[in-house]
């Protein structure tokens, strides 16, 4: 009977084509622009080790039989069994952080996985010279080691173990994820019923048909969870739209510039000026759909807050600015301004201080907004009934926009103090500028 296995032509074809489907699938995952996930990291380096696993198996299917190319046999040798065992290895930590994007699992099992990998490695190394798992006759012939059931047990093994860890991640997958990731495991060992005609092309066939099905999976998720961000945005936005349309806000500073007209016209001439600036920047601002300079937010606070020192004559402000050029999402910093003169200081008998400060760390940007107001109870602000869309909706702007943060403390009496945080690695639009 004619064995597949003994034929050099189709094995290496296939080897070829499957080296080719796989590096596709890097292209794809390369050109994701949500490629710095945790998981997408793991992948990619996954497909570059079963590029070179292919290319490896390719090489022992080429060579074979001639003996003037024993190095180069043995280099194949080495990348077919050590980028397999790598393959296995990056899967587990695939595995852990497409999951973690649901729940906070532990790394553990994949860290066990890495370590049996880890060592059937060395072992790799070592037979390169003693010959124990493998090795080549004076023909250039490759032939089993002595050992070499060591890697049939550390194939099946590994196999069955993540198996066993994606069994075990049923309740926090979908149906669809958790088939696609099953079929890493269970699509080789099917093969192996096969391997007694045809060894060991079908098990790397099958290693790269569920590879296809395991970057659906995430193509799909990742466009899926793009999608949902977009609609977040989109709903920020109309959400910020309609909190700074502020009818009260705009009927106020038009009954100031009106009583400003008799008392001081070139007063009211400026706030007119000032309040059309205020206008045109909001709209702008609403309309940017992509991190702007800080500068921009800064000279719209200063005009917001121009016009309310001419109705509020107690009203202290302060500008701490060290850092100004780095990005950040429009109508953050603005929204924490208005709550600080709106809620805070106004509502104090006398008045009090709005400071607006800039600081820059060893890995973020920070922007703060501090009042001597009459703060609040952060306790009581949860549960108060009351939607604070302006404060919820720069806390997604932020996550979504450039991965910050705002964090607020208060407490009656004693003022409140809201601080944005930034990654410098989103931050950063161009280079940094001090100011003083």
């Amino acid at each position: 009977m004619l064995r597949i296995n003994t034929m050099m032509e189709p094995n290496v074809c296939l080897l070829l084509f499957a080296a080719a489907v796989t590096l596709f699938l890097l292209s794809g995952a390369l050109m994701d622009r949500t490629r710095e996930r945790a998981f997408m990291k793991f992948f990619i380096a996954l497909l570059i080790a079963a590029i070179f696993m292919l290319l490896g198996e390719a090489g022992l299917w080429f060579f074979n039989g001639t003996p003037q190319y024993i190095p180069i046999l043995k280099l194949c040798a080495f990348l077919s069994f050590g980028c397999g065992i790598a393959v296995n290895a990056l899967f587990g930590y695939c595995l852990v952080g497409y999951v973690r994007e649901r729940e906070k699992v532990s790394w553990k099992y994949a860290h066990i996985i890495a370590g049996i990998c880890g060592s059937f490695g060395l072992l790799v190394v070592i037979s390169l010279f003693n010959g124990m798992l493998f090795g080549f006759d004076a023909n250039g012939m490759y032939t089993d080691g002595p050992w070499y059931i060591i890697v049939e047990v550390v194939d099946f093994g590994t196999l069955i173990l993540e198996l066993l860890m994606v069994a075990s991640y049923r309740a926090i997958l979908s149906l669809k994820g958790m088939l696609s990731l099953l079929t890493f495991g269970i699509l080789p060992l099917l093969s192996m019923l096969v391997l007694p005609y045809w060894n060991p092309t079908p098990m790397y066939m099958a290693t790269t048909l569920s590879l296809i099905l395991i970057h659906n999976l995430f193509h799909g998720e990742l466009t899926r969870q793009l999608a949902e961000k977009e609609i977040q945005l989109a709903d920020s936005r109309i959400a910020i739209t309609l909190s700074q349309l502020q009818p009260h806000f705009i009927y106020n500073v038009l009954n100031s510039i009106y009583h400003l007209c008799a008392r001081d016209p070139k007063l009211a001439q400026e706030a007119v000026d000032k309040f059309s600036d205020y206008l045109r920047n909001n709209m702008k601002s609403i309309e940017q759909k992509e991190p702007i300079p800080f500068e921009e937010e800064y000279q719209h606070i200063q005009t917001y807050l121009s016009l309310e020192k001419i109705r509020f004559r107690t009203l202290e402000i302060i500008y701490d600015i060290d850092i100004v050029n780095f990005m950040l999402p429009p109508l953050t910093v603005q929204p924490l301004v208005e709550n600080a003169v709106k809620h805070g200081v106004t509502k104090k008998r006398g008045g009090g201080t709005v400071t607006i400060s800039t600081r820059e760390t060893e890995n973020a940007y920070l922007v703060m907004v501090i009042d001597t107001g009459i703060g609040f109870d952060p306790e009581r602000y949860s549960e108060d009934g009351k939607v604070h869309i302006g404060i919820r909706n720069v806390r997604e702007r932020l996550q979504n926009m450039v991965s910050g943060t705002l964090s607020i403390t208060s407490s009656p009496g004693n003022g409140t103090t809201a601080v944005i945080t930034i990654p410098k690695k989103e931050a950063d639009g161009h280079e940094n500028h001090r100011i003083g």
